[in-house]
């Protein structure tokens, strides 16, 4: 009997041993699971910030796009602290799908993010499915009650995204007017005399131009960003958030009218020297108001309208995917880069070098005059080589020609096409009435591909040919030309086409009465200019 009892005593001391290696073994392979959960989401949103990372660097608008990142995970650590119960869903087949299905996807969005890194359709395609893969790995994790909760810190990363470009043109030019508008009645207040031409106010002194910066375009976006994390900092409800963001754009308007009209001010009564050498600290100025202004608000809505934050105990601790799974979503991931590396490099191997021209500027005397380029426009347009030149013609016409060069890099074909006749002739101006696609035009054993534009200031009519043209071919798509449109971005991809090295020619010509009659004089002239 005394051997019986002892052998009961010592078999609970067995399980209890086993059911502790037991935990410890499973506590161990949920840390592990967990950081490679966290290692693939970082890579995921990794790359999506290296695609965006190029208009972070090369447009103003979104230079705060380097902040968003470090701020969405402040965010999401501050959120970490009030996390609610984690609510284990009875199933998880439904979420598991989804980011397996959005993964899936992940490939043939990089194969055309590569070639069209200036496409802001795919980068928002990109964007919303690492929010939807992240969003579905918070479901498995706690239940819809982390969605809701971690939704913000995951949304807020949009923010980094840039807009959609129609819309971006809409904004841009309609507020660029405004601005002006609103410019010159209040001038005329002082007996400044001065009438306004798209985003252009004419005044003695000279032409006053209302580019982006003046427009307050690039306030109204930081409003956007600043005043969403200011009202989650200081925990607004949803209605003085709303409150923030409508005024924080009404601050970010106000200043930069003020602005523009220091600056026309400035030009009429000391002119238009004084007026650039003032332009850079003026904006100075307005971005350090305009950045308290968005403080100083929310600080007053914080007084009455802050959710109270309670931090507590969390009783229920998140699920964690196996480790397996983790590990084949990040080696998945990997070989979705080196799938895409692959295949361009696979493409690369057999282009070709296309056929380089430039431009032989007229040199008539008296006729031909170089055109100085705005240094705010080179300094946006990054180009390596830039030349603009004025001539008139014996027949009468009057021509001017933009001739700007891009090395073969990640971003030259997103410079290149940054400043189009449609987007830059509208912002001073001037109205399109046709817009008539591509026209191939003959040169020598050249054909070069131009898209032809009709404008109209009050009776002035100009006509505007673009050409953009690549210094390398695949030996399979001789004839490819990138319009734009999706088709052409597609085949793009198709031929393994990316970073490389363009070239734009843009003329235009007043004095032909027809579009055709146009078309005609470009190919007399051409042939006089373009030098192989």
């Amino acid at each position: 009997m005394a051997g019986e009892f002892s052998m009961r005593q010592s078999n609970p001391a067995v399980s209890l041993s086993e059911g502790g290696n037991a935990e410890i073994s499973q506590g161990r392979a949920g840390k592990k699971g967990l950081v490679l959960v966290l290692l693939a989401l970082a890579v995921c949103w990794g790359f999506v910030f290296n695609e965006l990372r190029v208009d972070w660097t090369i447009n103003p608008q979104y230079g705060y796009g380097w902040f968003v990142p470090l701020l969405a995970l402040g965010v999401f650590r501050f959120r970490w602290s009030s996390r609610p119960d984690a609510v284990i869903p009875k199933t998880s087949r439904s979420p598991t799908l989804l980011a397996v299905l959005a993964l899936s996807i992940l490939l043939p969005i990089r194969l055309i993010e590569e070639a069209n890194p200036e496409w802001r359709l795919v980068q928002w395609t990109h964007a919303l499915n690492m929010v939807l893969v992240t969003l579905c790995g918070l479901y498995y994790a706690g239940g819809w009650p982390w969605v809701r909760h971690f939704a913000f810190p995951v949304g807020f990363l949009l923010v980094a995204v840039p807009w959609p470009v129609p819309l971006e043109q809409t904004f841009v030019q309609n507020l660029m007017r405004v601005v002006a508008g609103i410019t010159v009645e209040a001038v005329g207040l002082l007996n400044i005399p001065a009438v306004q031409h798209g985003n252009i106010i004419q005044i003695s002194a000279g032409l006053v131009g209302v580019d982006e910066a003046c427009s307050g375009v690039r306030s109204l976006q930081a409003a956007l960003f600043i005043c969403l994390f200011l009202g989650e900092m200081y925990r607004l409800a949803f209605a003085r958030r709303a409150a923030l963001l409508g005024l924080g754009f009404l601050a970010a308007l106000v200043c930069n009218v003020a602005r523009t009209f220091f600056l026309v001010w400035s030009a009429s009564r000391y002119g238009l020297d004084r007026m650039h050498a003032q332009h850079d600290a003026a904006g100075q100025i307005v971005l350090a108001i305009t950045l308290l202004c968005f403080w100083g608000l929310a600080w007053m809505l914080k007084q009455r309208g802050t959710v109270e934050v309670i931090q507590r105990a969390v009783s229920t601790h998140p699920r964690v995917p196996p480790a397996r799974f983790a590990l084949g979503v990040l080696v998945w991931i990997l070989a979705v880069e080196f799938a895409t590396e692959g295949w361009y490099r696979l493409h690369e191997a057999r282009v070709v070098e296309n056929a380089h021209w430039s431009v032989n500027w007229p040199e008539s005397p008296g006729n031909s005059e170089a055109v100085p380029i705005d240094p705010t426009v080179q300094a946006t347009l990054r180009c390596d080589e830039g030349r603009a030149e004025t001539w008139q013609d014996a027949t009468g016409n009057r021509w001017q020609a933009f001739f700007f060069r891009w090395a073969p890099g990640r971003n030259s074909a997103q410079l290149a096409s940054a400043h189009t006749p449609d987007i830059c002739l509208r912002g001073i101006g001037y109205e399109l009435t046709n817009d008539l696609g591509l026209r191939t035009v003959p040169v020598g054993n050249l054909k070069l591909p131009f898209h032809q534009y009709g404008f109209n200031r009050g009776p002035v009519q100009l006509h505007v040919f673009y050409c953009r043209w690549e210094d390398r071919l695949a030996t399979q798509a001789h004839d490819l030309i990138e319009d734009g449109t999706k088709a052409s971005r597609i085949r793009a991809v198709l031929a393994g086409r990316r970073h490389l090295g363009q070239q734009v020619l843009e003329v235009a010509i007043s004095g032909p009465e027809n579009p055709d009659e146009a078309l005609a004089a470009l190919e007399r002239q051409l042939p006089q200019i373009i030098q192989r």
